[in-house]
């Protein structure tokens, strides 16, 4: 699921508000809430939302609880919160300072064989992230990324076998430095 989708963008909504009511009344509270308070003045766009929603309810991400006076109630389910949390992942990005502290980030891991999916998927993310490889499992960043590596580890269920380290100085440095284009201290 596309974070950018109306189904995306739905279940975020639901999961940042715990649990939205959608009043027979008045069919545009949803919307508005959703979509941040912002007009929707198509019943087209007003079926695709409700549509989402029940594509959401039938895959089991949220709860819809309808109500005697005709309103309804939708809630995020666990699964709903993992689809979040991994269009949350797949948004990710580091922001680079523009002056370098001088410390390095890196990560390392010793991911056992039964969680190798786990370990392949953090790997992917680490170089879409822009970190270089060391060795195999040691990777390093120059900028500050402590709590992105926490989601990380958190998400993919390998807090155990991953660890972070800040760095003052490194033996390699001076290639380090070629590979991230910084200048010297």
């Amino acid at each position: 699921m596309k974070a950018h989708s109306l189904t995306g963008k739905i279940l975020q909504g639901v999961a940042i508000g715990g649990a939205v009511l959608l009043s027979a009344a008045n069919p545009y509270f949803g919307l508005r809430l959703i979509k941040g308070f912002k007009r929707w003045h198509s019943k087209a766009e007003w079926r695709k939302f409700h549509a989402s929603l029940r594509y959401l309810d039938r895959r089991g991400y949220v709860k819809i609880i309808s109500h005697n006076r005709g309103s309804v109630r939708a809630s995020i389910t666990k699964l709903g919160e993992w689809v979040v949390k991994s269009i949350d992942i797949d948004a990710m990005k580091l922001i680079e300072p523009r002056v370098w502290d001088g410390k390095w980030r890196v990560v390392i891991f010793d991911v056992p064989v039964n969680k190798s999916g786990c370990r392949q998927a953090l790997t992917e993310k680490l170089k879409e992230l822009g970190f270089i490889m060391v060795q195999r499992s040691v990777w390093a960043y120059p900028y500050e990324c402590r709590d992105e590596i926490s989601i990380l580890r958190a998400f993919y269920g390998i807090q155990r076998f991953v660890v972070y380290l800040e760095v003052n100085e490194v033996e390699d440095e001076l290639d380090w430095r070629g590979k991230f284009n910084l200048k010297q201290k």
